[in-house]
């Protein structure tokens, strides 16, 4: 038995809006020459599958799905006996901000492991909440396909990159590391290479790839973080040794940094949240 639920249609678009979400039993082929409207995510939940684009061929498998941009032309078929699909098409306000700035090209193919499957979960819960008009509002709903986009991000691997939690996972070490050393002014790029066995060089591209940033850049904001936690909870201590408890040689380069990294000097935002803060 298909399962296709239409949520009510509302007056203000919201920033993610659920347009339809089911699952068919036994996917029939399907052949669209001008796509869909909406952003439309597909994904095997049984057997197998493919779907063509652009001359391309995307094979379908257990706990894989695409995500097309609307009005892609496309169309999928059945590739073993029984081809059990989940579908998703939504809009919004801030939907293609959203998956740009997730990084995701016009049509992106995603495969997770069965350890550890938020994704189907998710997916199962968003029906849940909206089915039987549970959902009139459509803002949980709405914040439930956030979430799947998320774990498609965090928790799924696409064709040119492994997962990110998998791509965490290989640096743990490191950022464990950090956590406990931070406060040592004398660790640079070089000590950090050794912790992982790896160049600076590569490193560097490591932590661009995850956080958009150097490793000693990382360092930097980690500090300014510890910083940020002592300055209400120590009203006892100077900026100068929060500034050498958190691995800042001197006062003036620590509040030079914590002024360009959060726009506040530290004593500001020490008397912005009280001296007396726990």
């Amino acid at each position: 038995m298909n399962i296709r639920i239409v949520p009510a249609s509302l007056a203000e678009l919201l920033p993610l809006q659920l347009e339809t979400i089911g699952i068919n039993v036994d996917q029939e082929p399907i052949e669209r020459p001008n796509g869909y409207p909406y952003f439309h995510w597909l994904q095997t939940l049984k057997g197998e599958g493919e779907l063509s684009m652009n001359g391309q061929t995307w094979r379908l498998s257990e706990r894989s799905g695409i995500l097309l941009a609307p009005d892609m032309p496309h169309r999928y078929e059945a590739k073993s006996d029984l081809w059990q699909t989940g579908y998703i098409t939504f809009h919004g306000s801030l939907t293609e901000s959203i998956v740009q700035a997730f990084g995701w090209n016009t049509v992106e193919r995603f495969q997770w492991e069965a350890e550890n499957d938020r994704v189907s979960k998710t997916f199962v819960e968003i029906m849940s909440i909206t089915e039987f008009g549970g959902d009139p509002s459509g803002w949980h709903s709405s914040s439930g396909l956030y979430r799947f986009l998320t774990l498609l991000r965090t928790d799924a691997r696409t064709e040119s990159k492994p997962s990110m939690s998998k791509r965490l996972q290989r640096i743990q070490i490191l950022l464990d590391w950090l956590e406990k050393e931070y406060a040592n002014p004398e660790i640079g790029l070089v000590q950090m290479a050794k912790q992982l066995n790896i160049g600076e060089r590569q490193l560097n591209e490591k932590f661009r790839e995850l956080f958009g940033q150097t490793a000693y850049q990382y360092l930097i904001q980690l500090r300014i973080r510890k910083a940020k936690e002592c300055l209400p909870s120590k009203p006892e201590w100077t900026i100068r040794k929060i500034g050498e408890s958190v691995g800042f040689r001197d006062a003036s380069h620590f509040v030079a940094t914590f002024r360009q990294k959060v726009g506040m000097t530290p004593e500001t935002y020490r008397k912005l949240y009280g001296t007396s803060a726990e």
